[in-house]
């Protein structure tokens, strides 16, 4: 009985390890049609990781959906047509579950409104922190501009400075550490050094 039983349990076993690597090969398959533009293959494949809290994947499906920002052919999106509201849906998924990416592209339209998705400054000003604090410095550079001018929050001459600090140093982001000193020109000189602290104290954290 006991021989049995360890038999059985064996055979659970090694097909739960089956059925696992196989839904990891059709994950990596997904990703390889994306990588390749075949996104109705993309879209089949990586819906069920999706469906299932895959950030990732969630992601990926969103920005299949949305608008083109990325990649050589433009509006040809073999199988995949543009629907905004799915592509909001689905980074709207992948950001509840800790997505940067996903969250600085919501945040960023949710900003911008349009017709993409109507403009909330607010909600998209949550997202974009949320990016930001986990290292994103996109997110880092937008929130700082919002703190600066105030987009979606009361204006924060400290919290502008202290995000655009901390993105300055990376590529693509020079007029970063311009508008850092323009906005540090009219801050007195305690708000500066709270703002340096608050810089030297930051550590990127996952929001989920």
């Amino acid at each position: 009985m006991k021989s049995g039983l360890r038999a059985s349990l064996m055979a659970v076993g090694v097909l739960g390890l089956v059925n696992g690597t196989a839904w990891a090969d059709a994950y990596q398959d997904g990703m390889a049609a994306f990588r390749g533009e075949d996104y109705a293959k993309a879209l089949s494949l990586l819906l069920p990781y999706a469906k299932d809290g895959n950030a990732e994947a969630a992601y990926i499906i969103g920005e299949m959906y949305g608008p083109r920002s990325w990649g050589l052919k433009g509006e040809n999106r073999n199988g995949v047509e543009q629907n905004n509201a799915e592509a909001v849906f689905w980074w709207g998924e992948s950001a509840k579950n800790g997505n940067s990416d996903a969250q600085l592209k919501l945040g960023w339209w949710l900003m911008k409104g349009g017709d993409v998705v109507k403009q909330d400054q607010a909600a998209g000003m949550n997202w974009l922190l949320m990016a930001a604090n986990q290292g994103e410095p996109q997110a880092q550079y937008e929130a700082g501009l919002a703190y600066w001018k105030g987009r979606g929050v009361k204006p924060d001459p400290i919290a502008a400075f202290m995000w655009l600090d901390l993105c300055a140093e990376q590529p693509g982001f020079d007029n970063a550490a311009s508008y850092r000193d323009e906005i540090a020109a009219g801050m007195t000189e305690d708000q500066v050094k709270q703002a340096k602290l608050m810089v030297q104290a930051f550590s990127p954290k996952r929001s989920k």
